[in-house]
C-alpha cells in the first residue's frame, strides 16, 4: 500500500523534501505540483504540521522560507552535480 501512494519515488526522505520545497497551498494544489499522490501528501503534511514543520491554516499548508530553502538545498546536495 506504502509503495502504490508514493509512486515510484526513491525514499520517504525525498518524498519530504519535495513536498517541503513545494509546500504553499491545497493538498490538490501540492500534488498537482509534485506529481504525488494526494493521500501521500495529505498524511504527510498532517505528520509535519504536527512536528511543528508546516503551518496549517483552514486547509491551505505553508512552510517558512527557512524550512524551504534548507529542503532546497538538502535536494540539492542529493542529485548528481556532474562537470566537465
Amino acid at each position: 500500500m506504502i509503495d502504490n501512494l508514493f509512486n515510484d519515488l526513491d525514499s520517504i526522505d525525498d518524498i519530504i523534501l519535495i513536498i517541503l520545497t513545494n509546500a504553499n497551498g491545497t493538498v490538490k494544489e501540492i500534488a498537482e505540483k509534485t506529481g504525488i499522490k494526494e493521500e501521500a501528501i495529505y498524511h504527510l503534511l498532517e505528520f509535519l504540521t504536527i512536528a511543528g514543520i508546516v503551518r496549517k491554516q483552514n486547509d491551505r499548508y505553508f512552510v517558512d522560507e527557512t524550512t524551504r530553502t534548507i529542503a532546497s538545498l538538502i535536494k540539492d546536495l542529493e542529485e548528481p552535480n556532474i562537470t566537465n
